[in-house]
C-alpha cells in the first residue's frame, strides 16, 4: 500500500470513539446512536451530507431514503442542496475506494471513529474524484470532523493533507495494465470491474463505470390518465426545466421529457403535478421498456410481475391510454411484498390508475395466486442486480457480493418459467432487467427458449429503425449522458 510521507495523524487527536460500525461494537452499543453532527463552520451543504452519510452508516439505510429525509426536507438553498445530494451519493459509491486511501494516510484504520471517518471521507471524495481546491477541502474536511469531534482536528489536518498529496499518484498503479488501480480510478470493487469488462468488454466497462460517477439525468413521464403533455410541458418550461423530448434507441418514447436539472422539480407548480398524480419522475429507458411491452395491438388483459412500488403500472397504463384512448381492463398485479402491493393500490388511486386486482404472493408460484387464467400480455419485472442504475441507487456498489449474480439470475429463470404458464395464445411474454450481466439478461431467456416450457415461444426481435437493423433484444447500454441501461425480451406464445 502506497503511503505519503509527511505529518503523521496523533492518536490523541482521533476524537471519540462512539458509533462506531456495528461490527466493531458489542451488543448494547450498537443500539446506540450518536447525536446528529454538528455543523460548525463547514458549510450547510456539507454539514447536511455529512448528517446524511452518518445515518446511512448507523442505520444501515439506503442513500436514496436518506436524501429525502434529510437534505430534501432541508431549507437551504436549491443549489445546495443539489450539491449536498451530489456529495452524499458520491461519497456512497466510492466508499471503498474513499477508505482504502484513508487508511493509507494514517498509521493504522483505528486511528479514528467512525464518525470521523465519515468526514474524512467526504473531504477526500471531493479532492480525489471532485477535483476540488486541495486548500478549501481540507479546510472544510477539518471543520467537518472538529463538528463530530472537536479534539480531532489536528489528525484531519494532517490525514487530509496527506490525500492532498497521494493523490499525485492515485490509483496507485497503472490503470491501463493493472485491473487494481483501474478499479480504484473509478472507484469500484476490482471484481466488479473485472466482471463488468468480460460482459461488456474494456469500451461498455468503461463507458458504464465513467457514467456512473457522473450525476444521472433526470426524466420525467407525462400520466396520460391525467394530463396531457402540452399543459404539463408548459409547466415545466415555466419553471426553467427546459423540457426535452427523449429518443431511445432510436424511437421516441412519448411523454417522456428529458429537464436541464433537477430544481425544477423543487418548484411548487411541479411538485403539485407531482403530488397530483400528473407527472411521475422516471428514467427514459425505464419508460421504453413499458411502451414495448404495452404493445402495439391493445390488449385485453395484462399480467405484471415483480409490480413493486407501481412505477411500472402507471408507465404501462399511461402508455396504454394515450395508445388506445383506454386503461387495459384487466390488469392485475403480483408482488412478494404486502407492504408494496398497499402502496402500489395507494399510488394508483393518487395517478389514476385501473387495477383490477394487486395480490401478494410468490411470483414463482402464480398458480396460487391466479389459478390458470391466462393473459395477452404478462411482463416478469425481474428482481436483479441493478448495476444499470448506478448513478440514482449509490448502495449496489459497494454491498453487491459477486454470488448475487447467480443468485438473482436463478430468480430471474424461476419467474420466467412460472410466468409462461400464464400467457394466452399468441400473447406476449416480457422479462426486463435493469443490469448488464450476460447471465441475468440473454442467459437467462436463452436457456428458458431451449427449456420444455420456453418451446412453444418465439423471439419477437427489436427493430432499431436508427441502424437500420432488428436485433433479439431490446439493450439500452448505460453511457455518459445517457439515460439508464435496461434489458428486454419479448416473446410470443406460438397459437
Amino acid at each position: 500500500g502506497f503511503r505519503p510521507e509527511g505529518d503523521r495523524p496523533r492518536r490523541d487527536d482521533r476524537g471519540p470513539r462512539s458509533g462506531g460500525d456495528r461490527e466493531r461494537r458489542g451488543p448494547r452499543d450498537a443500539d446506540r446512536r450518536q447525536a446528529p453532527p454538528r455543523r460548525g463552520r463547514a458549510t450547510e451543504a456539507r454539514g447536511l451530507a455529512l448528517e446524511a452519510i452518518h445515518q446511512l452508516r448507523e442505520r444501515h439505510a439506503f442513500a436514496q431514503d436518506v436524501i429525502a429525509s434529510t437534505i430534501d426536507t432541508s431549507k437551504i438553498a436549491r443549489e445546495e442542496r443539489a450539491f449536498a445530494t451530489r456529495l452524499v451519493l458520491g461519497v456512497t459509491s466510492t466508499r471503498g475506494t474513499l477508505d482504502d486511501v484513508i487508511d493509507g494516510c494514517m498509521d493504522s484504520p483505528d486511528d479514528a471513529s467512525p464518525a470521523v471517518r465519515d468526514a474524512l471521507a467526504l473531504s477526500a471524495y471531493e479532492i480525489i474524484f471532485l477535483q476540488k481546491s486541495p486548500h478549501a477541502a481540507v479546510d472544510q474536511g477539518v471543520e467537518l470532523v472538529k463538528s463530530v469531534a472537536p479534539r480531532a482536528g489536528g489528525l484531519a489536518n494532517a490525514v487530509l493533507r496527506r490525500v492532498v498529496r497521494a493523490k499525485e499518484s492515485f490509483p496507485f498503479g497503472d490503470p491501463r495494465t493493472d485491473l487494481r488501480a483501474y478499479a480504484r480510478l473509478h472507484g469500484f470493487p476490482a471484481w466488479l470491474a473485472e466482471r463488468l469488462i468480460k460482459d461488456l468488454g474494456p469500451q461498455g466497462a468503461h463507458d458504464l463505470m465513467t457514467a456512473s460517477n457522473e450525476p444521472a439525468p433526470v426524466y420525467v413521464a407525462v400520466n396520460a390518465a391525467k394530463a396531457t403533455d402540452e399543459e404539463v410541458v408548459s409547466i415545466l418550461a415555466a419553471a426553467h426545466g427546459q423540457p426535452e423530448p427523449v429518443e431511445v434507441a432510436g424511437r421516441r418514447v412519448e411523454g417522456c421529457y428529458r429537464l436541464a436539472s433537477g430544481l425544477a422539480l423543487l418548484d411548487g407548480r411541479v411538485r403539485r403535478m407531482l403530488s397530483q398524480g400528473l407527472l411521475l419522475v422516471s428514467d427514459a429507458t425505464s419508460q421504453a421498456v413499458a411502451s414495448l411491452v404495452v404493445g402495439e395491438e391493445e390488449p385485453a388483459s395484462f399480467l405484471e410481475i415483480g409490480a413493486g412500488r407501481a412505477t411500472k403500472t402507471i408507465l404501462d397504463q399511461s402508455c396504454a391510454q394515450r395508445r388506445f384512448g383506454h386503461q387495459v381492463s384487466g390488469y392485475v398485479t403480483v408482488d412478494a411484498h404486502a407492504f408494496k402491493t398497499k402502496l402500489l393500490r395507494e399510488r394508483a388511486a393518487q395517478f389514476d390508475i385501473e387495477v383490477e386486482d394487486a395480490l401478494t404472493g410468490d411470483g414463482c408460484d402464480l398458480g396460487a395466486l391466479v389459478g390458470e387464467r391466462l393473459f395477452d400480455r404478462v411482463f416478469v419485472d425481474a428482481p436483479c442486480t441493478g448495476l444499470g442504475t448506478l448513478r440514482r441507487h449509490a448502495d449496489i456498489r459497494w454491498r453487491l457480493r459477486p454470488d448475487t449474480i447467480a443468485e438473482q439470475a436463478a430468480l430471474g429463470a424461476r419467474l420466467l418459467d412460472s410466468a409462461a404458464a400464464h400467457v394466452a395464445p399468441g400473447g406476449t411474454l416480457a422479462y426486463a432487467t435493469c443490469t448488464v450481466t450476460t447471465e441475468e439478461n440473454a442467459a437467462v431467456v436463452e436457456a428458458f427458449l431451449a427449456s420444455e416450457q420456453g418451446a412453444g415461444f418465439e423471439i419477437i426481435p427489436f427493430a432499431r429503425p436508427d441502424l437500420g437493423v432488428e436485433l433479439p433484444f431490446f439493450s439500452v447500454a448505460l453511457e455518459p449522458g445517457g439515460p439508464d441501461a435496461h434489458f428486454l425480451a419479448l416473446l410470443r406464445r406460438r397459437s
